[in-house]
């Protein structure tokens, strides 16, 4: 039972990515949002501005598109359980729009007013890999085993300006017991973290139980 213990924890100790932000404050938050609504991109963009050029450019031909559905959806749900509780309430992109159909700009805006969100937040994946080592075990075998690592770019975008407020960029590692789950789900922990912190974000309630 004791050595069960050992490898339960140990397994549980190995298996948790993390992940460090580095980031700007291009205005200070002048209050935090509460309404967000989360979009995920696997292409490289540049977004100083939520335009309709910029739209086209980088958002229409990636926001749903069918080589990225899985990721997407794996992501924006991590990011929904970690940001998501009753003073943020987070609408995800992967849930309003259908997998490879054509969302244009008047779409898009259209669903921002829907949602009534006060800032979209853009997570761009730019970088997915793996770090690849061997080692010689008893039996003198090779054994190859393979850590993910992953770079995201993250904006939030005030609603009303369409500019950004805050951007960062999110370096996420892991053991080989991770996989692309528990990167978003660091990810996306330390970038609510640092939203909070800059004061973009209220953080949860805290309900104290007490005995009588």
């Amino acid at each position: 039972m004791k050595n069960l213990l050992i490898i339960c924890l140990s397994f549980f100790v190995s298996s948790c990515a993390s992940s460090y932000v580095t980031f700007e404050n291009i205005e200070e938050a002048q209050k935090a949002y509460q309404q967000i609504f989360v979009v995920s991109i696997f292409n490289d963009i540049n977004l100083k501005t939520l335009n309709r050029e910029t739209y086209n450019d980088y958002f229409r031909d990636n926001i749903n598109n069918i080589e990225n559905m899985d990721s997407r959806k794996i992501m924006e749900n991590c990011i929904y359980d970690k940001i998501a509780n009753s003073r943020t309430l987070l609408t995800r992109s992967s849930q309003e729009f259908k997998v490879n159909v054509d969302i244009n700009y008047s779409d898009f805006m259209q669903k921002l007013k829907e949602s009534d969100c006060s800032a979209i937040l853009v997570v761009n994946q730019t970088s997915y890999y793996y770090d690849v080592s061997e080692r010689i075990n008893s039996y003198g075998e090779i054994k190859k085993s393979e850590s993910p690592n992953a770079v995201f770019h993250a904006y939030l975008v005030d609603a009303k300006s369409l500019q950004p407020v805050w951007v960062g960029k999110i370096y996420s590692s892991g053991t080989s017991w991770d996989y692309a789950e528990t990167i978003y789900n660091s990810m996306s922990k330390r970038l609510n973290k640092r939203l909070i912190k800059d004061h973009f974000l209220m953080p949860p309630l805290v309900i104290h139980k007490y005995k009588y």
